[in-house]
């Protein structure tokens, strides 16, 4: 209970306010001031340690452990933080030129009570509103332990995910907001939690669920539950978004609802599904030019038609060098997001940084914001193919425990790192699943290929080439030039050998260049990754059905 006492701190300085739980930064009439993650992230560690002269190195090794980023992020947070104080900045912090910062008003803290309804809130446009209740109890005072217990874990939980703002009960109302109640039930030795999802206006239900599971201690939660209870309410919050923008015209859609339709098209897999992905994410940077997810989502959406062969080939690299800038300035924009972080990793995979890459996917899976499944999936694909697949097998499982309705594409990435591991056998029934659910989508048939060869199935081998063929008809496997990007040289040789054996012949150019040729060294990209640079196109992007 100690570290949840800690964060019902609230601290006070100057006419300032921050609310260590809620996350919040309240102005000298209440109001909520509007900063990034980073940024109150810096304002609370200086509140805790007012007074003293911090350097810019420590408030960097601090704020951004295992990640490198420069000077500009630690200025761009301080900007923030005046911006956010206004005419009452010198009065609370202040620069020492050369050595660094301090915080300079007198802080006060008290534990956190309860508020009353602050006014009504509009939604950015960048992120959804969540209103948390305090859940309900019955049977008696063990389960009102552990619905306050469960609320207050949840509000903490859900104030780390990207793209929501939360606040606790009681909140006022507004027609933007999503309203989340629940219940808690201690029967014997199972725990029964009931969850929903009401519309914050009408009050009308848009999702609810059971979660049961063994109640191992009166005053203690299940491991996972908290986890496994937000992931799920985010998930659905998504899919109600989506639903609502699909409902929209074209020019009422928020940068929130731009960026949630471009992410389902991506995660279609197919060439068409791309470039719509690619104008909606371009759309949302020229609306929010300092949105970092919009960049983070379009730095991978870039990376899919280089490495899937859609774009022309002497545009290869350059799309490699603005996937990798575009994943740079988003880090630069959110340096402790997980998705972002996840999407740098990829990119420096593209360009052969194999050590960067697997740090860079560590640091994401352990920042200290939740990771969705979107960005776990990536950091398993580096691991996988930066030669780590344990690791990268423990890391999808463990996405997959806290959110079993994954895109298909997980279990693809579960399968081709069990492959990786050498563990064909296993990695079949995730391969089929994906191949099943998304019939479109060429690199599980590739690494289908590869298990049903080193399984005995030629058959099965034979048809999954087939489909693969379909798809890409004159596609020519090349690591690191083109669909496949292994550290280790035996792994592309296992898959074209299994690739050989399935029945595909190479055409003759490419058996003279095979697994031979080598991309050039990486450009330091020259432009910055705005909507004004080149993309490889192979066709007019469209504009996804169903909105306006």
């Amino acid at each position: 209970m100690a570290g949840a006492e800690a964060q019902a701190t609230v601290y006070r300085f100057d006419a300032f306010r921050l609310d260590a739980a809620r996350g919040t930064l309240h102005g000298p009439d209440d109001a909520i001031l509007e900063v990034r993650p980073k940024a109150f992230a810096l304002l609370r560690f200086l509140v805790e340690n007012p007074g003293k002269l911090h350097s810019r190195t420590d408030l960097l090794e601090t704020l951004w452990p295992d990640v490198v980023v420069t000077d500009d992020s630690l200025t761009q947070c301080m900007s923030d933080l005046r911006h956010a104080f206004g005419d009452r900045a010198s009065h609370i912090l202040k620069t020492v030129p050369r050595r660094g910062y301090v915080l300079t008003a007198d802080v006060t803290t008290e534990s956190r009570t309860p508020v009353p309804p602050s006014p009504p809130v509009t939604a950015t446009g960048r992120t959804a509103l969540l209103i948390l209740e305090p859940f309900d109890h019955v049977d008696g005072a063990p389960a009102a332990q552990l619905a306050r217990l469960l609320t207050t874990d949840l509000l903490t939980e859900l104030t780390g995910f990207e793209g929501v703002r939360v606040f606790a009960a009681p909140h006022g109302e507004t027609a933007e907001a999503y309203r989340i109640r629940g219940e808690v039930r201690a029967a014997g030795q199972t725990l029964r939690i009931t969850a929903r999802i009401e519309d914050a206006a009408t009050g009308g239900a848009l999702w609810a669920e059971r979660f049961e599971q063994p109640c191992i201690g009166l005053l203690e939660l299940p491991e996972g539950l908290v986890e496994t209870l937000s992931a799920a309410l985010v998930r659905q919050v998504d899919r109600e978004d989506v639903r609502r923008a699909r409902q929209k015209p074209d020019s009422e859609l928020t940068v929130r609802e731009r960026c949630l339709l471009g992410r389902e098209h991506h995660q279609r897999g197919t060439e068409a599904d791309t470039f719509v992905a690619l104008d909606m994410f371009d759309r949302a940077i020229a609306a929010a030019p300092d949105y970092a997810l919009a960049y983070a989502w379009q730095a991978f959406t870039v990376q899919r038609v280089v490495t899937y062969g859609w774009g022309p080939p002497d545009g290869a690299q350059a799309a490699r060098d603005r996937a990798l800038a575009l994943a740079r300035h988003a880090v630069e924009l959110d340096p402790e997001s997980p998705l972002c972080l996840s999407r740098l990793a990829f990119a420096l995979l593209l360009h052969q940084r194999w050590d960067e890459a697997v740090m860079t996917a560590r640091a994401a899976l352990r920042a200290g914001r939740p990771a969705d499944y979107a960005s776990r999936n990536t950091c398993t694909e580096v691991l996988a193919h930066g030669g780590h697949p344990g690791e990268a097998i423990e890391a999808i499982r463990r996405a997959l425990s806290l959110d079993p309705h994954c895109p298909p594409i997980t279990r693809s990435l579960l399968g081709r790192a069990l492959l990786l591991d050498s563990n064909p056998e296993e990695a079949l029934p995730e391969l089929r699943w994906c191949a099943a659910h998304l019939p479109d989508y060429v690199p599980c048939f590739h690494s289908l290929i590869v298990a049903a060869v080193e399984t005995g199935r030629m058959e099965e081998a034979r048809a999954a080439l087939r489909e693969a063929t379909r798809l890409q008809p004159n596609w020519v496997p090349r690591n690191h030039t083109g669909s496949w990007f292994f550290r280790r040289a035996g792994d592309a040789e296992r898959f074209l050998a299994a690739f050989r054996a399935a029945g595909w012949v190479e055409p003759e150019a490419a058996r003279a260049n095979d697994n031979q040729a080598e991309p050039r060294p990486p450009a330091s990209p020259a432009d910055g990754p705005g909507t004004g640079q080149a993309i490889p196109t192979a066709r007019p992007a469209k504009r996804p059905a169903g909105t306006g």
